[in-house]
């Protein structure tokens, strides 16, 4: 896509890692969520769908608000008279549905078909989220439309790697369960089709969703994992105090008797904790503290999948594995994210004859909020792949603008750097939520 020279593989890796630039993005905050609890959107969110430090910790605690009164009869004591019927059957008072669309534009001055503008890339997602007696947390992510966009699923047989049967719609992003502080424990349940928690920050949590950071989209080969794919598995999850985070998970793999696993930890210092709760501030004297946070996080990932025969089993099996350590850190206004990945896959080519292929990737991005009136976020973003064809560089300079808290646009450059050559695209998208 970004290159004037196109190798089978080098496309491969660029679609892939490049796929999400006209995928619709998903947001795990949504305006079903601003209307169940009353309140904006910027309550949860900087720039939409980039969270801040409150709708990180709403997302941490099951979609249930912060702070809120635990137990069943704290919350029967909080309903409003007249809607007791919503606390006695655990129905939200609302339909909690909300609908994001986005429409774009494009330019490409290598396009392969000469259309370097490309104005027909347009989407709508239905979204759904909320609780049930803040037990239970619930949210589904619909493809309903898409046009003038290669998803990544097209690339290569999503059954290997987001586990969807051939009889399926693929459209089905997400459909998830989360069971809060399970018979009475500190620990979460999450059950259904999910993005497993290894990053810090879910793909649909950033200012640009797309394209996805290098190294968290990044595929090896003919292999189709990347570890942000929604997958379907069982995640357990736990706040450890009010500053450590940890979570880890098993997945669920067609055409094979193994199933895949997977740990994160993240450590919080500074700023509002995971819980909502902010930091107590000395009003006499000023301390680095009282504007800075640094979130530390790390992450692995172990499975296996391979190519299917006739009767649906994978063979020519590819064990891979990842790890990867990142770094979240806002001081006042600036916000810098640091990801680095590394991988090993001991057949990516599914072949009869194995060869194991390394791989490493990294993303840079700092961000300037200039708040209101302006709401303006300029930010550039570096990356870099290596996932065994060759290094393959991105930079990406962006500025993004919020005219109402449930719209977003963006205008984004991004510069390629490849061994068959260099590319530019330039592309701006508008999406809003409702």
């Amino acid at each position: 896509m970004f290159l004037k020279k196109h190798t089978v593989a080098v496309m491969f890796l660029l679609g892939i890692s490049c796929a999400p630039l006209l995928a619709p993005g998903t947001a795990n905050a949504i305006p079903a969520f601003s209307r169940q609890h009353k309140t904006e959107c910027s309550t949860c969110h900087t720039i939409y769908p980039e969270l801040n430090e409150f709708g990180d910790a709403f997302l941490k605690n099951g979609y249930v608000y912060p702070h809120k009164k635990e137990g069943a009869k704290a919350a029967a004591k909080d309903t409003e008279p007249g809607n007791e019927w919503s606390f006695i059957s655990g129905l939200p008072q609302q339909i909690p549905l909300s609908l994001t669309a986005t429409a774009d534009i494009a330019y490409d001055e290598d396009a392969a078909d000469g259309n370097k503008v490309d104005l027909s890339t347009r989407s709508i997602t239905l979204q759904a989220g909320g609780s049930f007696r803040d037990m239970f947390g619930f949210f589904a992510t619909y493809n309903l439309y898409s046009q003038g966009m290669q998803r990544a699923s097209s690339l290569t047989n999503p059954a290997n790697n987001t586990n969807v049967p051939p009889s399926n719609d693929p459209d089905l992003d997400e459909l998830f369960l989360v069971w809060r502080q399970a018979v009475g424990s500190p620990v979460n349940v999450k059950v259904g089709r999910f993005e497993p928690k290894l990053s810090l920050w879910k793909k649909s949590n950033r200012i640009l969703p797309v394209p996805s950071y290098a190294s968290t989209t990044y595929r090896v080969g003919a292999s189709p994992f990347s570890s942000d794919a929604t997958e379907d598995g069982v995640e357990l999850n736990a706040l450890l105090g009010n500053r450590v985070f940890v979570a880890g998970g098993v997945v669920d793999r067609n055409g094979q008797d193994r199933e895949d696993g997977y740990g994160h930890i993240s450590l919080k210092i500074g700023g509002t904790d995971f819980k909502g709760q902010e930091p107590e501030v000395d009003l006499e004297k000023d301390s680095l503290w009282d504007y800075l946070s640094v979130t530390l996080g790390g992450f692995g990932y172990w499975g296996q999948n391979g190519e299917f025969n006739a009767s649906g089993v994978a063979q020519n099996l590819n064990n891979f594995r990842r790890i990867g350590a990142e770094a979240d850190i806002l001081y006042q206004r600036l916000h810098l994210k640091g990801s680095g990945s590394f991988g090993r896959d001991s057949n990516p080519e599914f072949g009869v004859m194995k060869a194991p292929v390394d791989s490493k990737a990294y993303a840079l991005e700092a961000e300037y909020y200039m708040g209101a009136p302006v709401n303006l976020v300029p930010l550039f973003r570096y990356e870099y792949l290596n996932a065994g064809d060759g290094v393959i560089k991105r930079l990406t300079p962006a500025i993004t603008y919020a005219p109402l808290q449930n719209v977003r646009m963006s205008i984004e450059y991004t510069h390629s750097i490849a061994p068959e050559g260099t590319g530019n695209i330039a592309f701006a998208s508008i999406a809003f939520s409702m």
